[in-house]
């Protein structure tokens, strides 16, 4: 019983996002085919994309399924040093959405060298879960993703190359986002805690487990022990109810 609590609260984190869903962020320069993600992920056109930088001008959202994952996913405008006021305020949104997400998809541009802009957005997503995404693939490389590697690095980093305009690419983001999350090898259909009421009760009873056989192999008497199972009994009764 001890191997199956230990399963229950170490799955929590990821029933979590199997139940509730992941609030997302796209971001990245001007031009690096942000929207054209977005409507790559969402299977329609509900992002504007046009060559002109500064098109996206406030927080575009889309909920949609990506591996069995609900993103609340937001396309963000462009980030870069501007004097118009519009833009400015919706740049200030982009990061308001970064500084939130429960994932980023980080956007770089492959075709071009990696700039001062690239790796402060690099710098911003280390430490959160976060896809490096290097866009454009179907052009001449000239990215060095070398030097973002550092801060997408871990279990909660991933760097993949991609074309945007390429429905074929659609698993390879799907992969990266489910590495990032830890839901690539989840079962939705196992048991999950349902909230934070139940993986406390789950914690104590697993304490209270780990208590009574510590007891026994300390070589107290079987009543010791059989206190701290009732404990974990009582912890399991408000789990189940």
């Amino acid at each position: 019983q001890k191997a199956v609590l230990d399963e229950l609260v170490r799955g929590y984190d990821t029933g979590a996002v199997l139940r509730r869903g992941v609030q997302a962020a796209i971001v990245g320069s001007p031009n690096v085919g942000k929207s054209t993600l977005l409507n790559l992920l969402a299977g329609f056109e509900r992002a504007i994309v046009t060559p002109i930088a500064g098109t996206t001008r406030d927080v575009v959202e889309q909920e949609l399924s990506l591996g069995g994952v609900r993103l609340h996913l937001a396309d963000t405008a462009g980030i870069r040093d501007t004097q118009d006021v519009v833009e400015a305020e919706g740049i200030r949104r982009s990061y308001a959405a970064l500084d939130k997400a429960g994932l980023v998809l980080a956007v770089f541009d492959a075709s071009a060298p990696c700039g001062e802009a690239d790796l402060d957005l690099a710098r911003r997503c280390a430490g959160k879960p976060a896809v490096a995404i290097l866009n454009k693939s179907d052009l001449p490389k000239a990215f060095d993703e070398g030097r973002i590697a550092p801060f997408f690095s871990g279990e909660q980093g991933k760097i993949v190359s991609i074309s945007a305009k390429d429905p074929q690419f659609i698993q390879t983001v799907e992969d990266a986002v489910a590495a990032v999350l830890g839901t690539a090898h989840a079962d939705p259909d196992a048991l999950l805690l349902a909230g934070e009421r139940q993986l406390a009760a789950a914690k104590e009873a697993q304490s209270a487990l780990a208590d009574a056989l510590a007891a026994l192999e300390g070589g107290m008497t079987l009543d010791a022990a059989g206190v701290c199972v009732d404990d974990a009994l009582n912890a399991l009764y408000q789990l189940t109810g």
